[in-house]
């Protein structure tokens, strides 16, 4: 721990402003599939929707910015809130829902904030995105916006932290784990569902509202079915049902993208083959196979020292 926050302080004095840039980028991703993974890896629920939601939350930020003259601390508080509530009304009729038939409506509702981005030209701008966002003196500079944004993920990644850990990050495990027996010892499923699909939309919406940030404007690409399957691919490659596999899906996706895309554009079809052989033989993710592999020594060492 001691040693990740000595890194992170030194790491912007000792390389240069690109690694800097992209170590940022890789911090919001981050965020973003862990504020996915309380919907899919926690919760058992998969959304195709959230692309919709990082972009809402870009919009929104850019939007009070640019066209409501609202500083960037009250921008940036308000576009995870009002993100929050869209998901909560998507939530509210999609958690009737469940399996693939959930996965879909997310689908269409992801969609629908496309579209509306798309056409509400006068204030989206539409397909030329709205640019020109006016950064605070205190985030001008590449470090000091570095320092700003990986400050907001570590507490917002320490907020999904408390709520996994949490009596209701516990029954939102209960209820992946078996729907049935949960709604037989009481639990409100459809209840906790919608909470915990607001909860992902919240953080998704903070994500997008820093990514905005980071690429100074908000673009209608920001919303596309492509940025929803990000957050997907990340828990797969890193391992869903452990808290730290997102994060680690997340770098290699990045890595994917940004080194092998710098020697071929066919980065996809890699990204796309590594994703099938995990699959394959690593279902559980590359974080999670350490895991149950930790998990089994010990159990090992356990019954060897009984």
């Amino acid at each position: 721990m001691i040693l990740g926050l000595a890194v992170i302080v030194v790491l912007p004095f000792v390389v240069g402003i690109s690694w800097v840039l992209l170590v940022t980028e890789l911090a919001i991703l981050v965020l973003y599939a862990m504020a996915y993974n309380l919907t899919m890896g926690v919760t058992g629920m998969l959304s195709f929707g959230h692309g919709g939601l990082f972009g809402a939350g870009a919009y929104i930020l850019v939007i009070a910015m640019i066209k409501g003259d609202i500083a960037m601390p009250y921008a940036l508080l308000a576009a995870p809130i009002l993100t929050a509530l869209i998901t909560f009304v998507i939530g509210w009729l999609c958690v009737r829902l469940t399996g693939i038939y959930f996965a879909i409506l997310t689908l269409a509702f992801g969609q629908l904030i496309w579209a509306t981005i798309w056409k509400m030209r006068t204030i989206t701008g539409g397909d030329d995105g709205l640019t020109g966002l006016q950064i605070p003196s205190v985030m001008a500079s590449p470090t000091n916006q570095y320092f700003c944004i990986l400050a907001i993920v570590m507490l917002a990644v320490l907020s999904i932290k408390i709520i996994v850990d949490s009596p209701f990050g516990f029954t939102l495990k209960t209820i992946r784990e078996n729907q049935t027996r949960a709604q037989c010892i009481g639990i409100n499923v459809k209840r906790y569902q919608l909470l915990a699909f607001t909860a992902s939309g919240l953080f998704t919406g903070l994500a997008g509202a820093l990514f905005a940030i980071l690429m100074r404007g908000a673009f209608v690409e920001f919303a596309t079915v492509a940025r929803a399957f990000e957050p997907l691919f990340a828990g797969i490659l890193g391992g869903m049902h452990v808290f730290w596999g997102p994060a680690f899906g997340a770098g290699m996706l990045l890595s994917l993208d940004t080194f092998i895309g710098a020697y071929t554009e066919y980065w996809p079809l890699v990204a796309g083959g590594t994703l099938i052989l995990l699959v394959l033989f690593l279902p559980e993710g590359i974080i999670g196979r350490i895991a149950s592999i930790r998990k089994a020594r010990a159990q090992r060492l356990n019954q060897s020292s009984a």
